[in-house]
């Protein structure tokens, strides 16, 4: 919101630089009639001027579509010479009688602009047949809306027809603009027309509007000439001809075409004064004080369109003073408009810091005899101030009930009024509360539920009434149940307890996805109520409070060979007894496990074609999530534990592509080699024997 103040404070100060001439004035006839149509003799015909403002300024720079609600016109003034032959009636009314026309945006939205001094500001001069008004804050890209009634005349005698054309002009500063042109015609269509043609001679500057649409009347017809054109820094020589005598204004329409022409010629260099503007004390952050520019004496000067009591970041605007001019009263609704003098003119603005008050009041029937005088002193703070709210008053046979607001909070840009209320003492009860889990467990997974019953006592001997419980855990709420009312996740109600009876009320608390946390839960009783003007015991503690954990641990195994290749069809099972008896689950991925707890796990179906690991393994998973297996590295990531498992081969027989069987035939050549040679000896042995015998 602050930039954007910026913004817009910028974009109203870049439109006062320049003179704003945007003036847009935009003239149709109403409907069912259209352009260069026929209309009745002796009718009512209205026709409507637009007056448009597009927030352009004499340097082409634009406004951007979020500062339309910001930027407004100067004075717009508007003439409209109503066509000779019709005959001015009054102006279009809006449905109250009082309003002009409607001030919308092109979306049809309302905003700002109005036609000065209302109804009573559109003015009608018989003289000149002109009709004029002034349009003032005009803001950028709404138009406002005035209607003319006109009466049509009976054709004159020898005059088969007459034609009606309506151009209307605008002026802001010095310099004008011309409308479109509306035409309608009585009479007769096969008439032979002439044409009223509008020149410029010379050096036409730039800005200056286009010239006069041209027109064709019968002879004989009475006709207007188009009003005289302005451009800043330029005399138009007027609209002059040879063609026709012209007098007041009008002239008789001949058998020839007619031509007017019109010059322009630069002033004479004018003395020009400077204008400046200055901030004399603190002002907002981001505001600057327009530029200085001058001015030819005699000129209008606007001032800058930051208007009394308008608000920035903050501050608030005083106004403008200066010695050296005298200036109008400055106008909270529209911009302040004087005439250059033969000076400099020194501006000097004035910014005041807006703060604003914090109040006490009492409210409700009962209140101490001396209440006023013991309410808090008002106090003024600053928007963005930390406000402490004040102590409790005191009172004897009296008991505050505290004040309805916030014990600390941030001043905003308002006043503020804190209300608080008495109770007559008579005496204190004191309930009892109490907290507890009910589907209790060592830890919970995401998304599981934990549920807690809260049991409030009344240890009066009376009703106790408009009891009220705060939930102060994040993530734990109030659920429906009996005999009592939950206002929101945090709010629960008790409308009333019986002497030395009991309510119990239901919370719940969603786990989350954190690796490990112990989250403490806790509610408060912070009201009650008693119809004997016996009140609550607000020195005693009314919260209770039970802790959980919120666990997210999961183990998961890769069963790997020898080679830290991975192996499929493992299974795994998870016990949390050292006997083996108590299960958790079966796999390769075990979730939901308990922090501080040792489990035990066991290989219990192998790999085909390998063996069972053989041991039960000691699986310690710590405070943190972190899992640790004597004997193995395990890595963990957000409660996360992964380790990797090997299993080896089962050997039935000796194993190819290894040393295989070559060792026991090895074995086996040799004994076969050794038995070959030990009978051989033995035979030889056997045989020498023998042949020493016989000799």
């Amino acid at each position: 919101m602050k930039d954007k103040k910026k913004l817009i404070i910028g974009l109203i100060v870049l439109a006062v630089v320049a003179v704003i001439i945007a003036i847009v004035a935009s003239l149709s006839f109403a409907a069912p009639l259209e352009n260069d149509v026929k209309v009745e003799e002796d009718s009512e015909l209205t026709y409507y001027i637009d007056v448009i403002y597009d927030g352009k300024d004499g340097e082409a720079t634009t406004s951007s579509d979020t500062a339309t609600a910001q930027v407004y016109s100067d004075y717009i003034y508007v003439e409209d010479k109503i066509p000779d032959g019709l005959t001015f009636k009054g102006f279009v009314q809006s449905d109250d009688g009082e309003t002009i026309g409607a001030v919308k945006r092109s979306d049809g939205t309302f905003c700002a602009g109005y036609v000065e001094d209302g109804m009573s500001g559109l003015q009608y001069n018989e003289v000149t047949r002109t009709v004029s008004f002034r349009v003032k804050n005009l803001q950028a890209g709404c138009k406002i809306t005035v209607g003319i009634i006109t009466q049509t005349p009976t054709l004159p005698t020898g005059i088969n027809r007459m034609d009606f054309y309506n151009t209307a002009y605008g002026r802001e500063g010095s310099t004008s603009i011309n409308s479109n042109t509306v035409h309608v015609f009585m009479g007769r269509d096969n008439v032979t027309p002439y044409q009223v043609v509008y020149q410029y001679e010379g050096d036409v500057p730039e800005g200056a509007p286009d010239v006069p649409l041209t027109t064709t009347y019968v002879a004989g017809s009475t006709v207007g000439v188009s009003q005289n054109v302005t451009v800043e820094g330029y005399d138009f020589s007027g609209w002059s001809t040879t063609d026709v005598s012209v007098s007041n204004g009008s002239f008789t329409m001949p058998s020839k075409n007619v031509t007017f022409v019109g010059s322009f010629t630069p002033k004479e260099s004018e003395e020009t004064y400077e204008v400046s503007y200055s901030i004399s004390g603190s002002m907002p952050d981001g505001y600057m004080p327009p530029r200085d520019k001058d001015y030819p004496v005699g000129s209008d000067v606007k001032l800058d369109s930051l208007k009394v009591g308008d608000v920035i970041n903050g501050y608030r605007f005083l106004g403008w003073a200066t010695n050296d001019v005298e200036l109008p009263a400055m106008s909270t609704d529209a911009s302040t408009i004087f005439t250059m003098p033969n000076n400099n003119v020194q501006l000097v603005g004035q910014f005041e810091r807006i703060s604003y008050k914090v109040t006490y009041q009492f409210q409700g029937s009962v209140v101490p005899p001396n209440a006023s005088s013991l309410l808090p002193a008002e106090q003024s703070y600053y928007p963005g101030n930390t406000v402490t709210t004040a102590a409790y008053p005191e009172a004897s046979g009296y008991r505050f009930l505290g004040w309805y607001y916030a014990d600390e909070f941030t001043m905003p840009e308002e006043d503020v009024v804190i209300y608080g209320e008495w109770m007559v003492e008579t005496g204190t009860f004191s309930p009892t509360i109490t907290k507890s889990i009910t589907n209790k467990q060592d830890s919970y997974s995401a998304g599981e539920i934990v549920t807690f019953d809260i049991t409030v006592t009344n240890t009066a001997d009376f009703v106790i009434t408009d009891v009220i419980l705060e939930e102060q855990t994040d993530g734990c709420k109030f659920v429906s149940g009996d005999s009592y009312t939950v206002r929101n996740d945090k709010y629960a109600s008790i409308a009333s307890i019986p002497a030395h009876g009991s309510v119990t009320v239901h919370a719940q608390y969603e786990a989350g996805d954190d690796a490990v946390k112990t989250i403490t839960n806790v509610v408060e009783l912070t009201g009650a109520l008693a119809s004997n003007n016996y009140s609550l015991d607000t020195s005693q503690d009314y919260t209770a409070e039970v802790d959980f954990v919120v666990a997210n641990i999961s183990l998961e195994i890769a069963k790997i060979n020898d080679d830290q290749d991975p192996l499929s069809n493992a299974e795994f099972t998870l016990y949390r007894n050292r006997e083996l008896t108590n299960v958790v689950s079966k796999g390769l991925s075990f979730n939901g496990l308990a922090p501080n707890t040792t489990y035990y796990l066991e290989e219990t179906k192998a790999p085909t074609g390998y063996q069972l690991l053989g041991q039960v393994l000691e699986i310690n998973v710590g405070s943190d999530g972190t899992i640790t297996i004597p004997g193995y590295d395990v890595s963990t990531q957000n409660g996360v534990n992964r380790v990797s498992i090997i299993n080896h081969e089962i050997n039935v027989l000796p194993n190819t592509g290894g040393s295989g069987i070559i060792p026991y035939i090895v074995v086996g050549l040799v004994l076969i080699i050794t038995g070959v040679v030990c009978s051989i000896f033995m035979i030889r042995k056997r045989g020498a024997r023998h042949e020493k015998s016989r000799k």
